[in-house]
């Protein structure tokens, strides 16, 4: 093994947290490879090497964006290992949808993974999580990966999900900025993953905007928010869904 690609699209942190949990697994040289930006960067990975692919389940598929992104990585048969963080709801066709397009680019994917996630929007849903046990449950995994990797096992594991994939239908809401404290320093304009917000931090682009929450989540005033109504009515629609401590799934 010469390089490990640990690849994520995390808009709020968490797929990425656990991407390189499992890279920490394998003794190589590691190059991180963030999705969220959106400089086109081209990869071209060698057989020898291994990929690490991690991102957020929307509405049971992968964000779009990050589809499109995972264009610019190109494998050689390189062994990959897919992953996908869900709001302690269900992932649907998001981790088969995510294999597929890695071996659309030239890898060969030998192992997966949905990790069960505080919800982005929801956050009474999963909250805390990855825990401790999450994490040790992916430790668990990343050593088997590595010891299939290191057997040259090359099979692609039986991934739930469905051919075609789901519509997706995703509850959208505008994001709210509240003039009194938002000072325009223009931090979630840099950091927003599809360029959808102004410079000054004060206008969102409702059609661009993907509701990643890594704005809200990142803004140094606290400027940025969704509205207590709609988060309430989503909590209504889709709590019983959410509810109890969803399981983690591993698959090799």
């Amino acid at each position: 093994m010469n390089q490990l690609y640990c690849v994520s699209f995390s808009p709020t942190g968490t797929s990425k947290r656990a991407a390189w949990q499992i890279a920490e697994a394998f003794d190589c040289e590691k190059t991180a490879v963030d999705l969220c930006e959106t400089a086109d960067r081209e990869i071209w990975a060698e057989q020898k090497d291994v990929g690490i692919f991690s991102v957020p389940c929307y509405g049971g598929r992968i964000p779009q964006t990050a589809a499109e992104r995972l264009s610019r990585l190109h494998g050689d048969e390189t062994p990959a290992i897919v992953c996908v963080t869900f709001g302690n709801r269900a992932y649907e066709d998001a981790l088969l949808e995510l294999a597929d397009c890695v071996e659309a680019n030239g890898f060969r994917v030998i192992a997966g993974c949905a990790v069960s996630a505080e919800h982005n929007i929801m956050h009474v849903f999963g909250h805390g999580r990855p825990d401790d046990l999450d994490r040790a449950e992916i430790r668990r995994f990343s050593t088997q990966a590595v010891q299939k990797r290191k057997n040259r096992k090359m099979n692609r594991p039986s991934l739930p999900g469905n051919h075609p994939y789901k519509e997706i239908h995703l509850a959208r809401t505008a994001v709210l900025v509240d003039e009194k404290t938002c000072t325009g320093c223009g931090f979630c304009a840099q950091e927003c993953p599809v360029q959808a917000i102004s410079a000054d931090g004060r206008q969102t682009d409702e059609q661009r905007c993907i509701n990643c929450m890594r704005c809200i989540q990142i803004c140094p005033k606290k400027s940025r928010s969704i509205s207590k109504e709609f988060v309430t009515a989503l909590i209504q629609k889709l709590g019983p869904d959410c509810e109890g401590r969803k399981q983690n799934e591993f698959y090799l």
